[in-house]
């Protein structure tokens, strides 16, 4: 128990440690970088996306705080009746003025894995149910593929269902009807080589 704590605690320690050699790293470079990141935001993206801690948004688009407004998820679904997506793409979209929306799925999904699944994982099942009612109704195309392939096929629809909700949102059709230049995408994280796949939604 005591190495567990140990261990539990190093992790922690080092999380604080990488940031602290962070930000001396990042004044060494840029002294007023901090000063001016305090000062706003104006993010031209707008990233909805798994929870999955593999899909590091900054990273696999080298990306810079302040660059992307973020929301994520598990299984990176879209519900209308979600009072935290839809807060999140109406402060962006409305008063960030992001120029693109991004609904991006990733390869090997644990959350569409279970969606596809007889199993329970509790209180997920309903968060789920969406993604397996996506699934009854495209099962006869997604059964007939390989069964390594059904999984990501899923989740290929459901970044595509995600694309369709976002693009009916008042507050899109608002800025649309505005004139401005908005763009609603859905892309997939490919982690078996780190790519992103555009499913040509947009």
């Amino acid at each position: 128990m005591a190495s567990e704590v140990q261990s539990s605690n190093s992790t922690i320690q080092n999380v604080i440690q990488n940031n602290k050699e962070w930000v001396t790293e990042v004044q060494a470079n840029n002294p007023d970088y901090f000063t001016n990141l305090a000062k706003g935001q104006s993010p031209k993206l707008l990233w909805i996306g798994c929870s999955d801690s593999r899909m590091a948004v900054d990273v696999l688009t080298q990306t810079k705080p302040g660059d992307v407004f973020i929301h994520r998820n598990i299984a990176n679904r879209i519900p209308s009746e979600d009072l935290s997506a839809l807060s999140v793409i109406e402060y962006a979209v409305k008063h960030l003025k992001v120029e693109h929306v991004i609904v991006a799925g990733h390869t090997s999904c644990g959350g569409i894995k279970a969606a596809m699944s007889n199993s329970s994982v509790g209180i997920l099942d309903h968060w789920l149910r969406p993604i397996k009612d996506l699934y009854v109704a495209n099962q006869q195309e997604i059964d007939e593929l390989p069964e390594a392939e059904r999984a990501d096929r899923l989740g290929e629809l459901n970044v595509i269902q995600g694309v369709n909700t976002v693009s009916k949102l008042p507050v899109v059709l608002d800025a649309w009807k505005e004139g401005r230049e908005l763009y609603v995408h859905g892309w997939m994280l490919q982690l078996h080589t780190g790519l992103l796949k555009d499913l040509d939604v947009s």
